[in-house]
């Protein structure tokens, strides 16, 4: 079972870890649901197995693993310890990777609405880079966005001021999320971007 869990992250085939100093290159966040971590505890998955993890907002929080040729590898604090890697740096040194690796973001939708493509499962990641969003926010979305991830590789943005934007990410966000219910699935809740860099979760003007 513990096996079958784990494998929530595998890309193909499972592969050793490589050597120390790629380790720290290669930290990245992903984004889960509360219940992953709900998950792992109810089959009995020790704490020392589970990834360490932060919380995001309201029923998403944030993971660590590394990303290796083949397969994303649970960052469990045995993992980080062997790549010398302190908690307290964790979630800098992750986003400073994800940053990195990162491909070019492509932009599909229309005026107060648009759905954002990377590739690479990485697009629920772009709510943690303040580099994306500070440019999104000079774009014409404005200052006040709302974002949704209904699964790890779809990003939703719109308006907040725009009532039929925000209807039409409704819409999407359901139909992506239902669609096809999988390890990708994430959320349909809505969230708003605030100044600090936080995420809230928005329940309109």
């Amino acid at each position: 079972m513990i096996n079958s869990l784990f494998n929530l992250f595998k890309k193909a085939v499972g592969t050793a870890l490589p050597k120390q100093v790629s380790l720290r290159e290669q930290l990245v966040p992903r984004i889960r649901h509360v219940s992953f971590l709900k998950m792992l505890q109810e089959h009995g998955v020790p704490e020392q197995q589970q990834p360490v993890t932060t919380a995001l907002c309201g029923e998403l929080l944030v993971s660590y693993a590394f990303d290796l040729p083949e397969q994303f590898t649970m960052a469990t604090p045995p993992q980080l310890e062997r790549a010398g890697i302190a908690a307290s740096e964790v979630p800098a040194l992750a986003l400073r990777n994800l940053a990195r690796l990162m491909p070019r973001t492509r932009f599909f939708g229309k005026q107060g609405f648009m759905a954002v493509y990377t590739g690479g499962e990485l697009e629920a990641t772009l709510l943690l880079l303040d580099a994306f969003w500070e440019h999104m926010q000079a774009s014409s979305l404005g200052k006040e966005i709302v974002a949704v991830v209904p699964r790890r590789d779809c990003l939703l943005l719109c308006d907040a001021r725009d009532a039929g934007a925000l209807a039409e990410l409704g819409r999407e966000a359901e139909k992506f999320f239902t669609e096809s219910q999988d390890a990708h699935a994430l959320s349909v809740q809505k969230m708003l971007r605030r100044d600090d860099g936080r995420w809230e979760l928005f329940t309109g003007h």
